[in-house]
Order: C-alpha cells, then sequence, then structure tokens
C-alpha cells in the first residue's frame, strides 16, 4: 500500500512540476489579452486552454477554435510575434473533437457536403466538409 501512495505522490509531484511554467489567461497583462482576443475572434477567456512564457518575454497562448487547436504567439506589449526559432507565425492543428450528431435527411439534403467516411449496420460517420468534423448519423430504418 506504500508503494501505492509513494507512486501517487510521486505522479502528482511531477504534474505540478510540468505545469509549473503555464500561467492563467486572466492574470496576463491587458495588452497581451486583447491581441489574443482580437486575433483568434475568440467570445471569451475561457477558449483559452494554456498559456506559457517562453524566453525572451514571449507567450505562447493557446486557443480552442472550432476547427481545432490554434497557437499564438505575443511580446509583452501584445504584439503578435514569430514562433521562437520557426517563421512560422501562428501554427493551427486539429484535434479529436466531440462528433457532432445530425438526421440522415439533413444528409440527403446537402450531399456534397458531406462525405461517407464509416458505416456499421445503421450507424454512418460522415465527414462535413464545411467544417471539418466529423458527423454521426444514426438511421432509424
Amino acid at each position: 500500500m506504500k508503494t501505492y501512495v509513494a507512486l501517487l505522490v510521486l505522479t502528482l509531484s511531477l504534474g505540478a512540476f510540468a505545469r509549473a511554467d503555464e500561467i492563467e489567461f486572466a492574470t496576463l497583462p491587458q495588452p497581451i489579452q486583447m491581441t489574443v482576443v482580437r486575433e483568434t475572434h475568440i467570445p471569451s477567456a475561457s477558449a483559452v486552454t494554456r498559456v506559457i512564457r517562453q524566453a525572451g518575454g514571449i507567450y505562447a497562448v493557446t486557443v480552442r477554435q472550432d476547427e481545432g487547436t490554434r497557437v499564438v504567439y505575443v511580446n509583452e506589449s501584445g504584439t503578435i510575434v514569430q514562433a521562437p526559432g520557426s517563421t512560422i507565425t501562428t501554427t493551427t492543428t486539429t484535434e479529436p473533437t466531440q462528433q457532432r450528431v445530425i438526421t440522415y435527411e439533413q444528409v440527403q439534403q446537402d450531399l456534397p457536403r458531406y462525405q461517407l467516411i464509416k458505416k456499421e449496420h445503421n450507424k454512418e460517420i460522415y465527414l462535413d466538409r464545411q467544417t471539418g468534423q466529423k458527423v454521426k448519423v444514426e438511421r432509424k430504418d
């Protein structure tokens, strides 16, 4: 039992150590917050998933958007800058998102928009070409 407790304490300590360089978005200076909101068009600070202060006073702000996750690099004066060590200003990556559920009739009404990815019995998964997200259809035959 003591081994399990020690392992749990070690795991929690490492997790806290790994997050030591993360900062709360609300504690950032106002010019940085305003630039991130203006650049990413987020409705509120709840869309910010991570803020890390990097060398040279540059903040890497990760924002959750409909099309994925975006990292914006901002200096202390609130100016968008290039990612340290690269020539890219911002990076957009796609992460798995929760599937949206639509009706079979919606798919049939706009066939060019949806591409069938997977079909199992009465369940179908489509790619919504307009949003890039996967949608789920349960047919009731």
